[in-house]
């Protein structure tokens, strides 16, 4: 099921930056897929080549012009920290995702986009959004809890061939979002 809205280019996150992703953007692609922790804790791809990271790239726009994704670089002033992005679902609630490079780790960015999309999928009418960490990612876990998400249940999915234990995260309207004003 389709966004149902157009998705901002840019999103001002307080100190942080949300710029949707540009084929200029296929490195940071690149350099997230060689990053152990974001290979462990996510179901982001490994180890990109030149043409895979820039197809992802080409793909993530693709996407957007069909309302089904929106993928950001997240960034602090001139430094680019990872990306983050919100897609649609099936069942129509939108979720987010997030992926640092390990400089833009510890600094609240993570925590900024997560509050910051949802604030924005929550005052275009959604009723909640979700989000997936994997079971055992405590500082994921974290980025969560701060950013207005409750557990709602586990389920099961696969990462690179091997089933693995998820946490399905929750954030509901009730939950403090600011609608656009």
């Amino acid at each position: 099921m389709p966004l149902l809205t157009c998705t901002p280019d840019t999103l001002h996150l307080g100190r942080f930056t949300l710029r949707i992703l540009t084929a200029a953007d296929w490195r940071l692609e690149q350099a997230l897929s060689r990053d152990d922790d974001v290979i462990r804790w996510t179901l982001f791809p490994p180890d990109l080549s030149d043409d895979r990271a820039r197809h992802r790239v080409e793909r993530a726009a693709e996407a957007r012009t069909e309302s089904l994704l929106a993928r950001y670089s997240l960034r602090q002033g001139d430094d680019v920290l990872g990306t983050a992005g919100i897609s649609s679902t099936a069942y129509g609630t939108p979720e987010l995702m997030y992926a640092l490079l390990p400089f833009g780790r510890g600094r609240g960015a993570a925590t900024a986009a997560a509050r910051g999309l949802s604030d924005w999928a929550l005052g275009s009418g959604f009723p909640e959004v979700g989000l997936r960490t994997i079971y055992g990612n405590s500082l994921s876990e974290a980025v969560a809890r701060r950013a207005g998400f409750h557990p709602r249940r586990t389920e099961r999915q696969r990462q690179r061939g091997a089933l693995v234990k998820m946490l399905y995260w929750i954030r509901t309207d009730s939950c403090g979002a600011v609608r656009p004003g």
